[in-house]
C-alpha cells in the first residue's frame, strides 16, 4: 500500500509536470502554492487510474499504451477540465490526445524512462529534445493578446525548479511503480470521487459531457480489453533493475536547453506563433495515432506480432 500510494504521487507530478507546467511555461497570476498541491493531488488520482489500467490490461506496446494515454488525457481534460467539448470535433485530440497521450505518456512516462534504463547518453539525447520543444512553445505566449514575455531568469528559475522535482518523481517513481497494486477498496473509492467530480461538477459545465465522454472511455475500454486478451508478456510497470542515480542528472539538460532558447528569442524580440505548430502536427497527428493503435491492437493474434 505505501507504495502503491507513492508510485501514484510519483506519477501524478510527473503528468503534473509535462501536462501544467511544461504547457503553461510560467507562474500564472492568481497561482498559489495551495493550487499547485491541489493539482498535484488530482493528477495523482489520474495516474493511479492510469497505473490500474497498465497493470489490468497488461499494457505492453507502445500502441496499448497510447490508449492508455488517450483515457487520462480524456480524464483530465473531459472530467477534471472540460476542454475537450470547447471545439469539437478538434478538441478530442487537443489536448487530450495531441498533448496528453503523445507528450506526457508517450514521451515523458515511457520515452523518458526507457531512457534511464539505457545509459546517460540516451537521457541527455532525448532531455536536450525535450528542452527545444519546451523552449520553442514558451514563446508563443509573448503573443496572446495582453501576453507579457516572462524575464529570461524567472523562466529559467521556473523551469529550473521544476525539473529538480521531476527528476525526484522519476528516482522514487521506478523504485516504487513495480510494486503497484490497487486494492479493491481504493479503486472504487477514486472510481466514487471522479463520479462525484463528473456528476457535480463537469455535467453542470457542459452537459455534452454526458454523451461524449461514455463514448470515448467505452471505445478505449473495448480496446484495452482487446490488449489484455492478446497479449501474454508482463505490463510496463515490470522492471527487473532500476536506473543508477547519476542517469537522473542529464535530465538538466531540459531547463538548461529550454533557457538557453528561450533567452535568445527574448533578446532578439521574437513573436513566433508556435503554438499554432504544436497544434496543426499534433491535433490530426493525435486523431491519427489513437486508430492505428487501435487497429494495431485488434489486429494482433498474439504479443510476438507486437511493435
Amino acid at each position: 500500500m505505501p507504495k502503491t500510494l507513492l508510485a501514484s504521487l510519483a506519477t501524478g507530478y510527473i503528468f503534473q509536470f509535462y501536462s501544467e507546467f511544461v504547457f503553461w511555461v510560467r507562474i500564472r497570476v492568481g497561482d498559489t502554492l495551495l493550487d499547485y498541491v491541489l493539482g498535484w493531488l488530482l493528477y495523482s488520482l489520474l495516474a493511479f487510474v492510469f497505473l490500474t489500467l497498465v497493470q489490468h490490461f497488461r499494457v505492453r506496446s507502445v500502441w496499448a499504451l497510447f490508449i492508455g494515454g488517450a483515457v487520462f488525457g480524456w480524464l483530465a481534460e473531459g472530467l477534471i477540465g472540460q476542454t475537450t467539448y470547447q471545439s469539437l470535433p478538434m478538441s478530442i485530440s487537443f489536448t487530450g490526445l495531441s498533448w496528453h497521450a503523445i507528450l506526457t505518456v508517450w514521451v515523458g512516462w515511457y520515452m523518458v524512462r526507457q531512457a534511464l534504463d539505457t545509459s546517460i547518453i540516451a537521457v541527455l539525447r532525448l532531455a536536450v529534445g525535450i528542452g527545444v520543444f519546451y523552449g520553442l512553445w514558451a514563446i508563443w505566449w509573448w503573443t496572446e493578446a495582453g501576453g507579457i514575455a516572462t524575464p529570461p531568469f524567472d523562466f529559467a528559475l521556473y523551469a529550473g525548479i521544476t525539473t529538480i522535482v521531476v527528476m525526484v518523481a522519476y528516482w522514487l517513481a521506478d523504485r516504487t511503480t513495480p510494486a503497484f497494486k490497487a486494492g479493491r477498496v481504493a479503486k472504487w473509492v477514486v472510481a466514487g470521487l471522479l463520479l462525484l467530480y463528473f456528476c457535480f461538477i463537469t455535467v453542470p459545465f457542459a452537459p455534452i459531457a454526458l454523451v461524449i465522454l461514455p463514448i470515448l472511455l467505452g471505445i478505449s475500454y473495448v480496446v484495452l480489453r482487446r490488449n489484455q486478451r492478446v497479449e501474454t508478456r508482463d505490463s510496463l510497470l515490470i522492471k527487473t533493475s532500476t536506473p543508477p542515480l547519476i542517469r537522473y542528472l542529464p535530465l538538466l539538460a531540459i531547463p538548461i536547453t529550454a533557457s538557453l532558447i528561450y533567452a535568445l528569442a527574448y533578446a532578439q524580440g521574437w513573436q513566433w506563433q508556435t503554438n499554432w505548430v504544436v497544434y496543426i502536427i499534433t491535433m490530426p497527428l493525435g486523431f491519427l495515432l489513437f486508430a492505428i493503435s487501435a487497429l494495431k491492437i485488434w489486429r494482433t493474434k498474439n504479443a510476438d506480432t507486437k511493435v
